[in-house]
C-alpha cells in the first residue's frame, strides 16, 4: 500500500499543471482495471486515462455478425464462437436471438472437439480478437483439425489502430499504456513506431493497479523531460521479441488485410485473413459470404468511444436504455466494454 502510495505521489509531481494530459489505455482489461479500482478518483484533474479500442467484440464488423447469424440458421452447419460474441447487436438482431444451430465456446480447441462429435455437420468457428486470441486459432491449425471445421476470421492488429489513433488530432493522445496479453505475443518492440515515430511514449503494463499506476508514471517521466521510449513494466511476462513461436504460427496461417472496424470504418492492414493456402477452412470462401454495409444504432456512440472522442455519460442512451441486459450498441455488451465496465462503477 506504501509502494502505491508513493507512485501516485509522483504521479502528481509528473503532471504538468499548465495543459491536460490524456493517456489512453488500449486493453478492455486495463480499463476494467482502472474502472473498478477508482483509480481516476486518485488521478491530478488535468490527467485523463481514456479508454480506446481494447475490447474485441466492440469492434467486431457488424457484417460478420450478421454472416454468423446466417450461417447458424443453415441446416448443415453449427456455429461456435465465444459468449460475449452471441449477444453482440446488429440490426438483424444477435446470434443468441436470431441464430439457429450455435454454441458457446471458451477456447478454440472445443471447436474441434465439436466437429469430431459432429461428423455430419460444418462447423463454423467465429473467431474474433486480437493478437492474443488470434494464436491459440493458428495453433489449433498448426496441430491439425478435422475436415468438417471452417474458420470465419474477424481478427484485428492492436499496433496498427493504434497508429490511426495517433494520427488523429482530435484525440490527441500523449502516450500509450501498451496491452499487457497482446505484448505477451508481439513483444514490447512492437511499440517502438510511437516514440521513434510520433515521439509518444508506450509503457507495457500488466493488470494490477500497483503496475498500470507505474505504467502511467513511467510515461509522465517522459513527457516531463526524460528520452521517450518504449517502456516495459511488465517484463516478468513480456519479452522485448515477444512470443516468436507463436508469431511464427500465426504468420504461417494468416495474412494481413484490409478490414473494417465497427464504429471506426476501413482501415488498411489491420486485420487478419487465413492464407490463400488454406482457402478450404476459409468461411468466408467455402460460403461464399458477402461484406454487409454497416448500419447506425440511432442515438449510438459507441464508435466515438472506443476512439477516445466521448465517454459513455455522453451517450442518450446509456443507463437508460442501454444496459447490460438490454445492450443498444457493443461497447455495453462485454465485461471489457467501456460502456458495460462504467456502467457498473457508477
Amino acid at each position: 500500500m506504501h509502494a502505491i502510495k508513493d507512485i501516485i505521489k509522483r504521479i502528481h509531481s509528473l503532471v504538468p499543471k499548465d495543459r491536460r494530459i490524456r493517456i489512453m489505455n488500449v486493453c478492455g482489461s486495463h480499463e476494467h482495471t482502472i474502472a473498478f479500482s477508482g483509480m481516476r478518483s486518485v488521478m491530478p484533474g488535468n490527467l485523463e486515462l481514456i479508454p480506446g479500442p481494447g475490447c474485441p467484440v466492440c469492434v467486431c464488423p457488424e457484417s460478420d455478425i450478421i454472416n454468423a447469424i446466417n450461417l447458424s440458421n443453415r441446416d448443415d452447419v453449427i456455429l461456435v464462437t465465444y459468449g460475449d460474441m452471441l449477444r453482440v447487436p446488429s440490426k438483424e438482431g444477435s446470434i443468441r436471438s436470431q441464430g439457429g444451430n450455435f454454441k458457446m465456446i471458451t477456447s478454440p480447441f472445443e471447436a474441434i472437439n465439436t466437429a469430431k462429435s459432429n461428423p455430419g455437420k460444418k462447423i463454423v468457428f467465429f473467431s474474433i480478437g486480437f493478437e492474443t486470441t488470434t494464436a491459440p486459432t493458428a495453433a489449433i491449425l498448426e496441430t491439425g483439425v478435422p475436415d468438417n471445421l471452417f474458420i470465419l476470421s474477424s481478427h484485428r492488429l492492436t499496433p496498427t489502430i493504434m497508429e490511426v489513433l495517433v494520427k488523429d488530432s482530435d484525440i490527441g493522445i500523449d502516450g500509450f499504456i501498451a496491452p499487457g496479453h497482446v505484448s505477451a505475443i508481439v513483444g514490447s518492440d512492437a511499440w517502438d513506431v510511437f516514440p521513434e515515430k510520433y515521439g509518444i511514449p508506450a509503457v507495457v503494463a500488466g493488470f494490477e493497479a500497483d503496475n498500470l499506476l507505474l505504467g502511467i508514471a513511467h510515461i509522465l517521466g517522459q513527457l516531463s523531460g526524460d528520452k521517450v521510449k518504449t517502456g516495459n513494466v511488465y517484463a516478468g511476462v513480456v519479452k522485448p521479441e515477444g512470443n516468436v513461436q507463436a508469431q511464427k504460427i500465426m504468420d504461417k496461417y494468416f495474412e494481413v488485410a484490409d478490414v473494417n472496424w465497427r464504429g471506426i470504418g476501413h482501415v488498411p492492414g489491420s486485420g487478419l485473413e487465413l492464407r490463400d493456402e488454406y482457402s478450404g477452412r476459409d468461411a468466408r470462401k467455402v460460403f461464399e459470404l458477402q461484406e454487409v454495409k454497416e448500419s447506425k444504432i440511432p442515438g449510438c456512440i459507441c464508435g466515438s468511444i472506443i476512439l477516445g472522442k466521448a465517454y459513455p455519460s455522453s451517450c442518450k442512451l446509456f443507463k437508460e436504455v442501454c444496459t447490460p441486459k438490454t445492450p443498444k450498441g457493443p461497447c455495453m455488451v462485454s465485461m471489457e466494454g467501456a460502456c458495460n465496465i462504467r456502467y457498473k462503477t457508477n
